[in-house]
Protein backbone atom coordinates (compact mmCIF):
# COMPACT_ATOMS: atom_id res chain seq x y z
CA UNK A 1 0.00 0.00 0.00
CA UNK A 2 1.62 3.46 -1.26
CA UNK A 3 1.91 6.38 1.05
CA UNK A 4 2.44 9.94 0.58
CA UNK A 5 3.46 12.14 3.40
CA UNK A 6 0.92 15.37 4.05
CA UNK A 7 2.65 18.79 2.95
CA UNK A 8 0.94 19.72 6.25
CA UNK A 9 2.29 17.73 8.68
CA UNK A 10 5.12 15.44 7.43
CA UNK A 11 3.18 12.31 8.04
CA UNK A 12 2.79 9.35 5.71
CA UNK A 13 -0.86 9.07 4.84
CA UNK A 14 -2.41 5.77 2.75
CA UNK A 15 -3.29 6.31 -0.96
CA UNK A 16 -5.94 3.17 -0.38
CA UNK A 17 -8.98 3.58 -2.82
CA UNK A 18 -7.77 7.18 -3.65
CA UNK A 19 -8.14 8.56 -7.38
CA UNK A 20 -5.88 11.13 -8.94
CA UNK A 21 -8.32 14.04 -8.35
CA UNK A 22 -9.64 13.00 -5.21
CA UNK A 23 -9.73 14.84 -1.34
CA UNK A 24 -9.30 14.03 1.50
CA UNK A 25 -8.95 14.81 5.10
CA UNK A 26 -5.40 14.58 6.92
CA UNK A 27 -6.33 12.23 9.88
CA UNK A 28 -3.28 14.40 11.89
CA UNK A 29 -3.99 17.40 10.50
CA UNK A 30 -7.05 19.92 12.51
CA UNK A 31 -9.05 20.85 9.36
CA UNK A 32 -6.40 20.34 6.29
CA UNK A 33 -8.08 18.58 3.44
CA UNK A 34 -5.59 17.70 0.51
CA UNK A 35 -6.32 16.98 -3.33
CA UNK A 36 -4.36 13.87 -4.63
CA UNK A 37 -2.07 15.02 -7.53
CA UNK A 38 -0.22 14.04 -10.30
CA UNK A 39 2.16 15.48 -12.45
CA UNK A 40 4.20 13.05 -14.59
CA UNK A 41 4.86 10.21 -12.96
CA UNK A 42 4.99 11.93 -9.78
CA UNK A 43 2.33 11.56 -7.27
CA UNK A 44 1.91 13.89 -4.62
CA UNK A 45 -0.76 15.76 -1.67
CA UNK A 46 -1.10 19.25 -2.23
CA UNK A 47 -2.97 21.11 0.44
CA UNK A 48 -6.40 23.05 -0.63
CA UNK A 49 -6.36 26.30 1.15
CA UNK A 50 -8.77 28.04 3.04
CA UNK A 51 -10.42 31.14 4.29
CA UNK A 52 -12.86 32.72 6.92
CA UNK A 53 -15.12 35.34 6.06
CA UNK A 54 -14.61 38.01 8.33
CA UNK A 55 -18.59 38.88 8.05
CA UNK A 56 -20.01 35.30 8.59
CA UNK A 57 -17.26 32.70 9.62
CA UNK A 58 -17.89 30.56 7.06
CA UNK A 59 -15.04 28.73 5.45
CA UNK A 60 -14.45 28.71 1.96
CA UNK A 61 -11.98 26.81 -0.17
CA UNK A 62 -9.59 29.55 -2.20
CA UNK A 63 -9.66 28.50 -5.86
CA UNK A 64 -7.04 26.76 -7.74
CA UNK A 65 -6.70 29.72 -9.97
CA UNK A 66 -7.02 32.74 -7.19
CA UNK A 67 -4.00 34.76 -6.11
CA UNK A 68 -3.99 37.51 -3.62
CA UNK A 69 -5.86 40.95 -4.81
CA UNK A 70 -9.00 38.73 -6.62
CA UNK A 71 -12.05 39.04 -5.45
CA UNK A 72 -14.26 36.42 -3.87
CA UNK A 73 -17.86 36.57 -2.27
CA UNK A 74 -19.19 35.56 0.65
CA UNK A 75 -22.44 36.08 2.37
CA UNK A 76 -23.83 38.97 -0.53
CA UNK A 77 -20.78 40.74 0.05
CA UNK A 78 -17.25 41.15 -1.63
CA UNK A 79 -13.67 40.89 -0.35
CA UNK A 80 -10.15 41.08 -1.66
CA UNK A 81 -8.48 37.75 -0.96
CA UNK A 82 -4.77 38.45 0.63
CA UNK A 83 -1.53 36.34 1.17
CA UNK A 84 0.56 36.83 4.25
CA UNK A 85 2.96 34.81 6.27
CA UNK A 86 1.99 31.96 4.32
CA UNK A 87 -1.59 32.19 4.78
CA UNK A 88 -4.60 33.72 3.00
CA UNK A 89 -7.42 35.97 4.56
CA UNK A 90 -10.40 37.81 3.24
CA UNK A 91 -10.46 41.53 3.57
CA UNK A 92 -13.31 43.37 3.68
CA UNK A 93 -13.21 45.62 1.05
CA UNK A 94 -13.40 49.63 1.67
Amino acid sequence: MKKLVCPGCGEKTSLEGLKVGDRIECPNCANLTLRFKKRGEELYLEEIHKVSCPSCDCIKEVPDHAAAGDTLSCCGQEFRLTYEFGAYALQKQL
